[in-house]
């Protein structure tokens, strides 16, 4: 490319007159797949029209330093390979930033696609929406979690913004998974009974994530046609990655605000700083929204976390690293203690929720000789939430009280061998496992004389799947490239047995144009309240276009079609209710009967577009829409709307930074805003019989009640100030900065014998203070 010419002219680019602050960026280029170091790599900064340059030397490494302050483009390219960027890095002066690069070998002498560094197993960018701990600095309200970034992505819907449960592409939230460092893992949330209408455990969110967004690496969400290393979800993956800790010096990062108390260190190991460590540990403050009149439902609420990263070499080439999480939390409400004033029914009730869990894994890389390399992770993690509920008569005795609990235990694994051919022909082969235990129980007592005595009952599962796997890719031309894979998903005990084939074609089109094609099968085991039933079986195609309009703005569109077989639905054999429209794509929290048929069907189809601009020249934003469709079927009927099917999904968000430089420091303000708004998820209607009792028709209308459409306004306002050898940031975040009531859900209130509205959250400040040294 022209500009690899100009390589030693933009070495010598650097300002004459910088001024301090300065920051530092160091790194390694290695092949993908056989993870060799690739010397003579071109690696440039982009900040618009200034440039800053290296060159990987020959064990890949690279330096640049004295670098202002600020956030760059970061772009890697090499003879032989396609070209890599890293649309935005923030470089400060409080961090030494690490930057281990992945070149995807090409077919051509120099690779002109610019591909994602996360995305070395796909051919296009389909499905797959990349993430970084710089948008949740950026982007307003994320409260640093995680799960609520990708809850600004196309396609994905915040059940209730109390928590970030996600429904993706129509599905329910117990359709994703999450994974930690390509290991897939239990439930990592804090209080994962948060904005449930049961107000019951959950295994598919909660109020936020144990990993605070300052862990993180490059993380992203997959959904639709899924990689062939991944498997096990019918909705979407949220796979967080790790970033590696410093290697040339100790680093502390201390951040306070009314959420929490973050303290996280990092810094070399060893004497020759080949190794490296990272650990975080955090505290809940919540307690202190409450006390400044946030309504978060009068409930103490606190929780606990510890994580940590450790980077060892492995050989001259490898890798290896250990890494782990912990947490615990607790949600207590007490009943309102003047009985006189009980208005609704949870005035007069005790409830208690805690929650533990732990996370321990271990993920290595090495070379294997001839262009191949052997990647493994493997991880164990564990869950045990618990809820007690004591329902007071008016002399404060109790007089019905229930327990239920939710445990879950998995030991997860992946293997896989990459490498190529020839110069047109690279592969990957591998195999998945995964042992999972499962443990609900729920125990009811009513004190009132003359009633039957309390109940309880108790299920549990232990089950494992074996899904060997391989994929091929050609470089058919220099602008047309396939991918076709296949794998085996097998079940015990049930010996269930499902092919998962997958293919992708890819086409190159001039001015960086790519349109792409996918089609494949997933599966995914059963949700815990259905832990008998068979793997559900998902069919599916995807259509993406890509159009950039220039270097840091593109438009991306998708459109799919997902349908799914062997959903659990009621089977013939149930004879306490008529529940022939009964359907397990439907259940999110609340426990159900046994006695389910794999007869069901259900069908998500929509189109998502994105125009995206990188932050660059101070500004960043992103508007993208999605328009779907989700319906199931049992036998007899079809095409009824589930009730995730709300329609549509729009995001708008940006920002603006304003910088102003003097000898000894960088001061930068900052603003962002979102828009986000969606149709109204669906409910089962409500309807009040004989004043004070309750008929509930879900016989002939599920899901037919539709809420009120959602729409939020957030905002984010931050001081940045940069300083020699630290950086300090000021920020105050503010979800649903016009305070607008968005319906959660309805249920019947015996006190106030009425169906009563219950409202997600109202408007919640976060000032926090953030320093880095």
């Amino acid at each position: 490319m022209p500009w690899l010419a100009l390589l030693p002219l933009l070495s010598m680019a650097q300002p004459l007159a910088a001024q301090p602050p300065m920051a530092t960026l160091t790194g390694q280029v290695v092949d993908s797949r056989s993870l060799e170091p690739v010397p003579g790599a071109a690696v440039l900064l982009i900040p618009g029209n200034v440039s800053l340059a290296a060159t990987s030397d020959s064990t890949g490494n690279f330096r640049i330093a004295a670098i202002p302050v600020g956030h760059y483009a970061l772009r890697v390219a090499a003879i032989g390979y396609d070209t890599l960027e890293v649309p935005e890095l923030w470089l400060r002066a409080g961090k030494q930033t690490v930057q281990r690069l992945e070149l995807a070998p090409g077919s051509h002498e120099l690779g002109a696609v610019t591909v994602n560094p996360m995305a070395v197993e796909r051919l296009a960018p389909l499905g797959v929406n990349p993430f970084t701990v710089e948008q949740s600095l950026r982007w307003a309200a994320t409260f640093f979690d995680p799960g609520r970034v990708v809850g600004a992505f196309p396609g994905v819907a915040v059940v209730n913004d109390e928590a970030n449960h996600l429904s993706v592409r129509g599905n329910s939230p117990n359709a994703n998974i999450w994974m930690l460092e390509g290991a897939e893992i239990v439930n990592p949330n804090h209080t994962g009974n948060a904005a449930t209408p049961s107000d019951l455990p959950t295994l598919s969110g909660g109020g936020v994530t144990l990993l605070s967004a300052q862990m993180l690496g490059t993380s992203q969400l997959l959904d639709g046609v899924l990689p062939m290393a991944y498997d096990n979800a019918l909705g979407g993956i949220l796979d967080m990655r790790l970033r590696d800790g410093s290697h040339e010096r100790q680093e502390w990062t201390v951040q306070a605000g009314l959420l929490g108390l973050d303290l996280s260190t990092e810094g070399p190991l060893g004497r020759d700083k080949r190794a490296s460590f990272l650990a975080n540990y955090r505290y809940s403050t919540v307690g202190l929204l409450s006390k400044l009149g946030v309504d978060l439902g009068d409930e103490d609420i606190t929780y606990q976390d510890l994580s940590f990263n450790v980077a060892l070499p492995l050989g001259k080439r490898g890798n290896l690293h250990l890494f782990g999480v912990g947490g615990s939390s607790r949600n207590h409400f007490e009943a309102v203690h003047d009985a006189a004033a009980w208005e609704v029914d949870k005035d007069s009730r005790n409830i208690d929720y805690t929650s533990r869990i732990g996370v321990m894994g271990l993920r290595l890389a090495v070379p294997l000789g001839k262009g191949s390399s052997l990647r493994g992770v493997v991880a164990w993690s564990g869950s045990d939430q618990e809820r007690t509920e004591e329902r007071l008569r008016d002399d404060f005795r109790t007089g019905y009280s229930t327990a239920a609990e939710l445990a879950e235990r998995k030991l997860s694994g992946l293997v896989e061998v990459r490498g190529r051919v020839n110069g047109r022909m690279r592969y990957a082969a591998g195999v998945n496992v995964l042992l999972r235990s499962l443990s609900a129980t729920w125990s009811e007592n009513e004190q009132v004389p003359a009633i039957m005595p309390g109940s309880r009952w108790r299920q549990g599962d232990d089950t494992w799947t074996v899904r060997p796997w391989v994929n091929t890719r050609w470089s058919l031309t220099e602008q047309l490239e396939a991918s076709i894979g296949a794998g085996l998903g097998l079940t015990g005990f049930s010996g269930q047995a499902i092919g998962e084939p997958r293919a992708q074609l890819q086409w190159r089109m001039p001015k960086g144009r790519t349109l792409a094609l996918a089609a494949g099968i997933r599966s995914q085991l059963p949700q815990w309240q259905a832990m008998q039933a068979q793997r559900i079986r998902s069919q599916d195609v995807v259509l993406g276009y890509d159009h950039p309009f220039n270097e840091h703005t593109v438009l991306h569109v998708e459109t799919y079609v997902q349908h799914m077989k062997r959903v659990p639905v009621a089977g013939p054999h149930v004879l306490v209710h008529d529940l022939s429209r009964f359907s397990m794509v439907n259940v999110w929290d609340e426990a159900i009967m046994p006695g389910l048929d794999p007869a069901g069907t259900a069908d998500n189809m929509g189109v998502e577009a994105s125009v995206q601009r990188h932050l660059a020249r101070g500004y960043f934003w992103q508007a993208n829409a999605s328009v779907f469709q989700s319906t199931y079927g049992t036998p007899g009927h079809r095409d009824m709307p589930t009730r995730w099917d709300n329609r549509y999904i729009v995001n708008a968000f940006g920002g603006k930074e304003f910088r102003k430089e003097k000898e000894d420091r960088v001061r930068t303000w900052g603003i962002s805003a979102r828009l986000y708004a969606m149709g109204g998820l669906r409910e089962q209607p409500l309807v009040t019989g004989t004043p004070g009792t309750l008929a509930m028709d879900v016989l002939n209308q599920p899901w037919s009640r539709e809420l009120a459409p959602f729409q939020r306004v957030d905002l984010r306002v931050y001081l940045r100030k940069d300083r020699k050898r630290h950086t300090g940031l000021w920020a105050l975040d503010i979800q649903n900065v016009l305070d607008r009531k968005n319906e959660a859900f309805h249920y019947f209130d015996t006190r106030k014998g009425e169906v009563t509205t219950k409202y997600q959250l109202g408007l919640i400040p976060n000032l926090s203070y953030r320093i880095e040294f």
